[in-house]
């Protein structure tokens, strides 16, 4: 998803890298939702630490391959130029076709309120709450598997 955290603190430290002429790593993971792209592109007037650029909306891309398309999109324009190396160390095993559930991959967390393979399904849409004043369960066991406001009404209002 575009609102992942650690997409964009990667695109951070590649522009870093650009800047200082280093090497870049990527650890390359599953895409956590399957591997198709859907959704809006984030526009610069909403931009933000977890949307800093033109990323649709679910990318469906891995680690890596955003990682490339930083360096071929985004970088020429943000850091004055591409990565002098990008090494991806390729995940294996893994087909755009399949969810995180399929690769029998331990689940480590994409995001710091990511808790489950469940949430990241459900995160492209209910991350989209996140920009409304409804809560979208941060702080709970649950993040984004609920969606409420104390002003909604009833229990049934949540999702």
């Amino acid at each position: 998803m575009r609102f992942y955290t650690y997409i964009w603190t990667m695109y951070q430290a590649m522009i870093a890298a650009v800047k200082l002429k280093l090497r870049f790593v990527v650890l390359d993971r599953p895409v956590p939702n399957g591997g198709n792209a859907d959704g809006p592109v984030m526009t610069p007037d909403f931009t933000s630490g977890v949307g800093q650029d033109a990323l649709v909306q679910k990318h469906g891309m891995t680690a890596g391959e955003v990682a490339r398309y930083f360096n071929g999109e985004f970088m020429p324009a943000k850091a004055g130029g591409r990565l002098a190396k990008l090494d991806v160390v390729t995940v294996s095993g893994y087909r755009a076709d399949m969810l995180f559930a399929d690769t029998g991959l331990p689940w480590v967390l994409p995001s710091p309120n990511m808790p489950t393979p469940d949430t990241a399904l459900l995160y492209a849409g209910t991350g989209l709450f996140e920009a409304t004043n409804l809560s979208e369960g941060r702080g709970t066991t649950r993040p984004f598997e609920i969606i409420g406001a104390p002003y909604v009404g009833s229990s049934q209002s949540t999702v």
